[in-house]
């Protein structure tokens, strides 16, 4: 797939400016994209439910229990970005808090050990990024860096709206898979359940 002198280019391409040969060279556009490429990966990555980045993982409950609230805790995988499911329960679009909490890197709830979780890991690699992937992440690069390189606000807003197409796309080839959402169960069934609600 794509190297990350591609992504760079193809996001200086979509804003009129000067193509590189390095991310690490000293032209102007390969310094600014590179102080913002790792920040807008990352949010890229986490804000939508890209396929080639899910990941599933059973993590083991920690020797140390939470003070109160909660009877078990478990750390979260070093590459975590954002939960997808815990346990049964699907999470992505609604933090459920009653079912679990995220406290800096641990995240504390009820449910048995091993606690089986889906999430978005963060994927450095830009040969597994998807080509949908690719085109919405070089849009985002192109509109951040927009103004430094070419002090234009309608090549930012061309950049922007070139995003906002690049996603609707990737929604329409599968690239970010929208799963089913479950009806949320009343409080008598959670409480059947022995969920805390």
């Amino acid at each position: 797939m794509a190297s990350t002198v591609e992504i760079y280019n193809l996001a200086l391409t979509k804003i009129g400016a000067s193509r590189i040969t390095d991310p690490g060279d000293e032209a102007k556009g390969a310094q600014s994209l590179s102080a913002v490429y790792d920040i807008t990966r990352k949010n890229e990555l986490a804000i939508h439910p890209w396929t080639f980045a899910m990941a599933r993982a059973r993590l083991p409950a920690l020797a140390e229990t939470p003070p109160f609230g909660w009877s078990r805790a478990y750390r979260l995988p070093t590459d975590y970005l954002r939960l997808v499911e815990v346990g049964e329960y699907f999470v992505l679009y609604q933090q459920d808090l009653t079912l679990f909490e995220i406290e800096g890197q641990t995240i504390l709830c009820d449910e048995a050990s091993p606690l089986n979780i889906r999430y978005i890991a963060d994927v450095e690699n830009p040969g597994l990024f998807s080509a949908p992937f690719v085109e919405a992440f070089a849009c985002k690069l192109a509109a951040v860096v927009a103004e430094d390189l070419t002090q234009s606000l309608s090549k930012r807003q061309a950049a922007e709206d070139a995003y906002e197409k690049a996603i609707r796309a990737a929604k329409r080839t599968n690239a970010i898979q929208l799963p089913p959402q479950p009806t949320p169960e009343d409080t008598w069934t959670l409480a059947r359940r022995g969920a805390r609600g």
